[in-house]
C-alpha cells in the first residue's frame, strides 16, 4: 500500500477542523436565547399582563386582537320647561300650578285636586292644550259661564276667547273680562277672582261691596253690567 504524503495529511486534518468549527458555532446560535423567536405575552406572577403586551392588543399563545378604546357618549336627560297654570271654579284646590308645557287640561284638573262633587266635568275641555299663563275654569252643575272656560295664554281652540256681550258672570268671568268693566282694573279684578275662590261662590251682586276696593258708589255702577 503507498504511502500518503503528508502534505495531503495536512490537508484532510484542516479540512476536518473546519467542519468541527461551523458545527460548533451552530449549536451555539441554537442554545442562544435570542436564536428563537417565540409568540406569547409576559405575563407576572399575579397573572396579570404586562403594560406593553396589553397596548399591543396582544393575547396568550400570540394571537392579536383589536383594541376598541372608543368612549361612549355620556347619556343627558332634559327636563321639560314647567308652564304656570291658574285653575279656577269647582276644583278641591283651586289656584295657581306648574305643569309641564304641553299639558293637558286634565291634567291641571289633577295638580288642582280633581273635580268637587258639583262639578260639571262635560263642560270642560279636558283634551285641550294648555299654554304658560292661561286659566281654566271648571263650572258647577247648572251654571251658565258667559266667557270661556280656558283662556288668556294663547290656548288654541274655541275655548279661547275674548268677554262676551251683555253682563259679565261674577262667578265665571275671567281677569281680563272683569278687568274691561268700567273702574275695574287688573289689581281689582284679581281680588274679585280670589273673592269668590276663598268665599265660594256670589250669591248677590251686592256681595261686591265686600271686595276689598268696591265702595257704594263703583258698586252702583257695575250692578247693571253684573250678573250671577
Amino acid at each position: 500500500m503507498a504511502a500518503v504524503p503528508k502534505k495531503r495529511l495536512l490537508v484532510y486534518a484542516a479540512a476536518g477542523l473546519v467542519v468541527l468549527a461551523v458545527g460548533a458555532a451552530g449549536l451555539v446560535a441554537m442554545r442562544s436565547p435570542g436564536g428563537v423567536q417565540t409568540d406569547g405575552v409576559v405575563v407576572d406572577v399575579s397573572g396579570g399582563v404586562d403594560a406593553a403586551t396589553a397596548a399591543s392588543g396582544a393575547q396568550p399563545g400570540g394571537a392579536a386582537v383589536a383594541v376598541d378604546t372608543t368612549t361612549l357618549p355620556a347619556t343627558t336627560t332634559t327636563q321639560a320647561p314647567l308652564i304656570y297654570v291658574q285653575v279656577a271654579g269647582a276644583v278641591e284646590r283651586p289656584g295657581v300650578y306648574q305643569v309641564p308645557a304641553d299639558s293637558r287640561v286634565f291634567q291641571a284638573v289633577v295638580q288642582a285636586g280633581g273635580f268637587t262633587d258639583d262639578a260639571d266635568p262635560q263642560a270642560v275641555p279636558l283634551a285641550s292644550r294648555l299654554s304658560d299663563g292661561c286659566r281654566l275654569y271648571v263650572p258647577h252643575r247648572g251654571e251658565t259661564v258667559a266667557g270661556a272656560l280656558l283662556s288668556s295664554g294663547g290656548a288654541a281652540g274655541s275655548t279661547t276667547g275674548t268677554s262676551a256681550p251683555g253682563p259679565v258672570s261674577l262667578n265665571s268671568a275671567t281677569l281680563e273680562q272683569l278687568d274691561a268693566l268700567p273702574g275695574i282694573g287688573p289689581a281689582l279684578a284679581q281680588r274679585i277672582i280670589s273673592y269668590r275662590e276663598t268665599k265660594g261662590r256670589f250669591t248677590s251682586v251686592d256681595q261686591l261691596g265686600d271686595v276689598s276696593g268696591i265702595g257704594p258708589s263703583k258698586l252702583e255702577q257695575l250692578r247693571p253690567l253684573v250678573t250671577l
